[in-house]
């Protein structure tokens, strides 16, 4: 069960950075080759692993061409810190390569701010994201920058339906969210298995799509007709009822103390007990027992009525 990979956003960062003028006054100025050594990553880049394979693919590729898109950083008073491009300078870090071409923001006074948005949609924009590290940093870009459903879509060129979608998969239980980040079933999965109220029946429908194989239509029936197994209830071990001399004295007791006396146990070793359901009862039981004594003390602290 294969995932599938939407299509590329339809906007690049040119769409959403607005490059300084060149010296020449034109807009777009051009990149400037920077130290790579003068570069460090951003601390808020969403993106942890880089596999090793493909960015030994890619350092081999710049070693024979080069870097042909240029990173994004911005100016630190003892170096560059990434915007967007991490892979890249990685590679060109293993190829050998001293400088890369890079488009240099100059500090300002939103400059950090700006800065990690323009890393997160970077990351936003990138087709190998899975769908869970995608949903991740959509509500990361929500929350960290105050934008709605609506306004997360335009700043990543996607509609608000998209979005949407997308952060209803982070309401699924640890194991979908695993198997859809894994490949293992498709975010239309996931969306479906979501729609079962607890973390255990959601375990239940992965266990059931992956054994059978079920396409996102029939996970969408499935759940649908989903019944909760009715937990297995253990019987309780009746009560033994008092015999013999017992069960005489267990009606003496009732007789002179009411019902709510029981009795457990043999003739040697065994428990009496009393139960009331209001202060009325208590009262009257303590009559019985202790006298008008015990019921003036319950009066008493009761306060006068």
């Amino acid at each position: 069960m294969s995932r599938r990979r939407g299509p590329a956003l339809g906007r690049g960062l040119q769409a959403l950075i607005p490059i300084q003028p060149g010296a020449d006054g034109q807009e777009g100025g051009l990149p400037e080759f920077i130290n790579v050594d003068q570069v460090r990553p951003s601390p808020d880049q969403m993106r942890r692993k880089f596999p090793a394979e493909s960015l030994r693919e890619l350092a081999e590729s710049v070693r024979q061409h080069g870097v042909l898109q240029p990173v994004l950083v911005r100016r630190l008073p003892d170096g560059y810190q990434l915007i967007a491009g991490e892979r890249r300078w990685r590679a060109a870090q293993l190829a050998g390569l001293d400088k890369i071409p890079a488009i240099v923001r100059g500090p300002g006074p939103d400059d950090e701010q700006e800065s990690l948005l323009l890393g997160l949609i970077e990351n936003l924009q990138r087709e190998d994201l899975d769908p869970i590290e995608e949903a991740q940093g959509i509500r990361r870009l929500i929350e960290q920058f105050g934008l709605t459903h609506e306004e997360a879509a335009a700043r990543l060129g996607k509609n608000r339906v998209a979005v949407t979608q997308s952060l209803r998969l982070l309401a699924a239980c640890p194991a979908v969210q695993s198997a859809t980040a894994a490949g293992a079933i498709s975010a239309g999965h996931a969306r479906a298995i979501i729609g079962l109220p607890t973390a255990e029946a959601q375990e239940q429908a992965l266990r059931v799509v992956l054994a059978r194989n079920l396409s996102v239509r029939a996970t969408e029936r499935w759940v649908r007709e989903y019944q909760p197994r009715e937990p297995v209830r253990r019987s309780r071990r009746p009560v033994a009822q008092p015999a013999g001399a017992l069960a005489e004295a267990l009606v003496r007791l009732q007789d002179r103390y009411g019902k709510g006396v029981s009795l457990t146990g043999t003739a040697e070793r065994g428990q009496i007990s009393f139960h009331y359901a209001s202060q009325e009862e208590l009262e009257d039981l303590l009559s019985s027992l202790l006298g008008d004594q015990a019921q003036m003390s319950i009066a008493a602290q009761n306060g006068p009525s």
